[in-house]
Parts: structure tokens; C-alpha cells; sequence
């Protein structure tokens, strides 16, 4: 079944031109193209639904009028993941453009104030659009046998989950970056950051050049968790 998307061309245009007309009517939005794939949803009522449960959760997570970005992303990543079904149109960088304009525009300003980045809305690099980097989050995080499926998502601040986990593509091997976020949220330190800043970024640079000669993708997650463990005893032993 068809599922709704846009180009980064026809979203660029459209924004630039919004741009270019401030304080006048708005320009129509582009034409919304058809991808087929995956079971029929009725994509524009899950929309609606998205844009209400963040923008409630905008208003909870401001202070004197200004969105406190951790806070809100660290809540608002497992409430989109509960509301989008499992389906290939997820996959899709122009389905998240497409919600990203369409439907969350005012999400985006109002998470993003003043001169609008494209790559909120995922035109220059997909995985910066800002709807699907807290998907990604809370995808990543995902634990449904546990007590609280989602507790790993609650933990971080944009820097950890940008830097070290989404830019590093850990997003395709996702039992290595929950690794990593255990690894720096352990339960037993009542989920405080294990390292410094400046420590967890050395530990990612060294994991990143033990990629290069290591296959992530088939560790078993307890086998990335050792790994992790190990490179940072090495590490620290160089850095302290």
C-alpha cells in the first residue's frame, strides 16, 4: 500500500520560498507523492496524533518560553515510537521529510526558534531531521521485554546521542549502541554519566578506529559490552 513522501528538492524549494515571503500569505505546500510499500495506515491521522503529543509536550518542557531541548527529546522519542506502526515506509528518508514539513513544521520552529537549518527537516543529511532522529532514539533504545521498554531513550543529552551514537551509524547496529549507552549510563550508578565528556568523546574515537577492522554488526550485545569495557581500561590507562 502507498505511503505519503517528499522529495529534498520540492521541501527545499518550498522553505526557501516561505523564506523569501515572511510576514506574507504562505505559499501551498508541494504536492505529495506516493511510495508503495508495507500495510495500509492512515498516515495523516498518525501524523495529527504526533503533532499533538509534541505539542503538549513542548509546552511541558518550557521554561519561561523557551523548549528546554534535552528534556524534550529525551520524552518525546518513546511517545513517537509507541505511535508509528512497524512498516517499511520508517525506512524511507522522503516519508520523514514529508511529516517533518507537512505536519511538524510548527514542531520544528517552535523545538528550533529563529533562522530555520534545512537539516531539521532532512534536506542535506537524512538523519538529521529532527522527527526521525527521535524515532532513532527510542528504536535504538528499545528493550519491550524489559520493565520500562524505553528507559535507556530517557538517558543522554543530544551531544551523547548525536555525536556518539546517531553520526557514528550505530543506528544499524543497534545491540552495540545500547551497549554503549549502558556502558555510560550503568544501572547501578543510578543512570548518572559514567565518564567526562571528554572521556566518553576519546572512548569514541577509539571504538570509531576499532571499526575500521571490527565487525560491530556481529557481536552479540554481552560481547559489545566487554569489548567497550575493555577498549576504555586500555584507554584510560593512556589518558589518566
Amino acid at each position: 500500500m502507498p505511503y505519503p513522501i517528499l522529495g529534498k528538492k520540492e521541501a527545499r524549494l518550498y522553505l526557501q520560498v516561505c523564506e523569501d515571503v515572511a510576514g506574507e500569505e504562505m505559499p501551498a505546500l508541494p504536492d505529495v507523492r506516493q511510495s508503495d510499500g508495507g500495510g495500509e495506515e492512515n498516515w495523516d491521522a498518525i501524523a495529527a496524533e504526533i503533532v499533538a503529543t509534541l505539542d503538549k509536550l513542548i509546552v511541558q518542557s518550557s521554561v519561561q518560553g523557551e523548549v528546554k531541548g534535552s528534556a524534550f527529546e529525551a520524552a518525546a522519542g518513546p511517545m513517537i515510537h509507541t505511535l508509528l506502526p512497524e512498516h517499511p515506509a520508517l525506512a524511507d528518508p522522503e516519508f520523514w521529510i514529508w511529516l517533518a514539513l507537512v505536519h511538524c513544521l510548527s514542531i520544528i520552529d517552535r523545538r528550533y526558534p529563529g533562522k530555520r537549518n534545512l537539516k531539521n527537516f532532512g534536506i542535506g543529511g537524512a538523519g538529521e531531521n529532527l522527527l526521525y532522529r527521535l524515532w532513532l532514539r527510542a528504536e535504538i533504545a528499545h528493550q519491550p521485554t524489559a520493565k520500562d521498554a524505553y528507559e535507556l531513550a530517557r538517558f543522554g543529552d543530544i551531544d551523547f546521542w548525536r555525536s556518539h551514537i546517531f553520526r557514528q551509524g550505530y543506528g544499524e547496529v543497534r545491540h552495540f549502541a545500547r551497549a554503549l549507552v549502558e556502558f555510560q549510563f550503568p544501572s547501578d550508578r543510578g543512570r548518572r554519566s559514567r565518564l567526562t565528556i571528554e572521556e566518553i568523546r576519546s572512548l569514541a574515537k577509539q571504538l570509531k578506529r576499532a571499526r575500521t577492522n571490527l565487525m560491530f554488526e556481529v557481536m552479540s550485545e554481552s560481547r559489545a559490552a566487554h569489548f567497550i569495557e575493555t577498549e576504555w581500561e586500555r584507554l584510560a590507562l593512556e589518558i589518566r
